[in-house]
This record gives structure tokens, C-alpha cells and sequence, in this order.
């Protein structure tokens, strides 16, 4: 069996893992508690987005972590690759959730969403993406990576650009100061995510057209837009009290 070799190169994004591991969690208990305390289910659906998010860095590092022990990508890092795309499906649908529940808006698109992420988790974790695979291996074989990651990046982008226009709409509809901070926070949250799957594309296209070995410097971009989308995404709904009195006074 043949591997890639590990490269010291790309041990300075374990930095980005550990900030996004410690954010999401700190960020998932907080959430987690606020839903005990006031029984709104707003709180509770967000922590199940960040949840999921964390465990997709989480299984990212694993993966990294192997290679880097032992010097290969090897199996567990395949597996964490498929894994870790799947994990982020799910939260983006448990996201789209969660912003329909708090506008009461496009409900009805939630079963499409559900039926067309389940058919992306599929395809993820067909064997021909050749997920951490050296290029030797499949070299002349039938590979479905870049359409793969294609309808990961397009299922993604509806995701968040159809949040960002429910936000623009039911802010201009909104008379509260802080409802509208809100929203304004939650899209500028979705604008992170979708830079970061620019960055994301980026790096793809590195490595496919001009044989890039991966992790190239749009990746560590692509991580400094997620650390931005959590901390948008969580004042979006968690304001301070500064913040609030702040709105308030204008």
C-alpha cells in the first residue's frame, strides 16, 4: 500500500485546529446551558451546529495527527477526509434549521434539504473520491473528487446564501435594535462561510490543475473565515449585555 509522505510544512494548522476545537466547545456549552436556563430551543438548535462543526475539526485532527506520527497519510486520515465533509453536512443542516425556526421563514425547503444532503453524504464516501490516496494510485482509474467536491461547495453555498438573503429580508422587516443586530451578525457569519469555501475551492484547485501537494496557504485563510463565522454566528444570538445596552442607546 502506497502513502503520501507527511510534510512538516503543514503542522502550523493544528494552531487553527486547537482555536476552533477550544472555540466550538466553549461556544456549544454556553449555548447548551443558555437552553437550560431560559427553555428556548434557539440556544439548543445552535449547539447542535457547533457540535457537529467541532467534531468535524476534531476528526480532522485525528486524522492529521496520524499522519504526523507516523510520518504517512494513512488510513485514519482517509476516513477522517469523507467523515469530517459528512459531519459539516449535517450541521449545515441543522444551521438552515435553526434560522428558519428563529424567522419563521422557508420551512417547506427543510425536506429538500434533509433528502439532497443525505444524497451528498453518499457520494462523499464513494470509493472512487480516493480520499488521501497518492495521485499514483488512481492514476488512470475513474475518480469523482472534483465533482464531489464541487456539489460539496455548491450544497454548502446554497445553504449559507439562502441564509444571508433570509437575514437581509427579515431585517428590513424588523423594528428592534437588536433583532436587527442579530440578523446583521448572522449574515455577515454566513459572508465567512463562504469565503471560506473560496478558500476551500482555492486549495482544490491547487492541487488538481497545478499538482500542488495540499494545505497550501489559501487552507489557513480558508480556517481564520471559520473562526470568524463562530464568533459572528454565537453573538448573533448570545449578545453581551454591553453589546445590547450599546444598540439600546442608539
Amino acid at each position: 500500500m502506497k502513502y503520501d509522505p507527511f510534510e512538516a510544512r503543514v503542522l502550523p494548522i493544528f494552531g487553527f485546529y486547537i482555536v476552533l476545537i477550544i472555540l466550538g466547545i466553549l461556544v456549544t456549552i454556553k449555548l447548551a446551558k443558555k437552553y437550560t436556563q431560559r427553555k428556548d430551543t434557539a440556544p439548543l438548535h445552535l449547539s447542535i451546529v457547533y457540535a457537529f462543526f467541532t467534531t468535524a475539526i476534531i476528526v480532522l485532527a485525528i486524522g492529521l495527527a496520524e499522519a504526523a506520527i507516523t510520518g504517512y497519510y494513512k488510513e485514519i486520515y482517509r476516513i477522517s477526509l469523507p467523515l469530517a465533509y459528512s459531519l459539516v453536512v449535517i450541521a449545515n443542516i441543522f444551521l438552515f434549521y435553526f434560522v428558519c425556526k428563529i424567522t419563521n421563514k422557508w420551512n417547506r425547503s427543510f425536506p429538500f434539504l434533509i433528502l439532497s444532503g443525505a444524497a451528498l453524504v453518499i457520494i462523499i464516501f464513494l470509493p472512487w473520491n480516493w480520499w488521501g490516496f497518492p495521485k499514483e494510485v488512481y492514476a488512470g482509474k475513474v475518480t469523482i473528487r472534483l465533482y464531489t467536491n464541487i456539489a460539496y461547495i455548491s450544497y454548502s453555498y446554497l445553504v449559507y446564501i439562502s441564509i444571508a438573503i433570509l437575514c437581509k429580508r427579515t431585517k428590513k422587516k424588523s423594528e428592534d435594535k437588536v433583532s436587527r443586530l442579530g440578523l446583521s451578525l448572522l449574515f455577515y457569519s454566513m459572508i465567512s462561510m463562504i469565503l471560506y469555501f473560496i478558500m476551500v475551492l482555492a486549495d482544490n484547485i491547487m492541487i488538481i490543475i497545478f499538482k500542488h501537494p495540499g494545505y497550501s496557504e489559501f487552507l489557513y485563510i480558508a480556517w481564520i473565515f471559520a473562526i470568524m463565522f463562530i464568533v459572528l454566528s454565537y453573538f448573533s444570538l448570545a449578545m453581551p449585555d454591553w453589546m445590547v445596552q450599546r444598540i439600546m442607546k442608539k
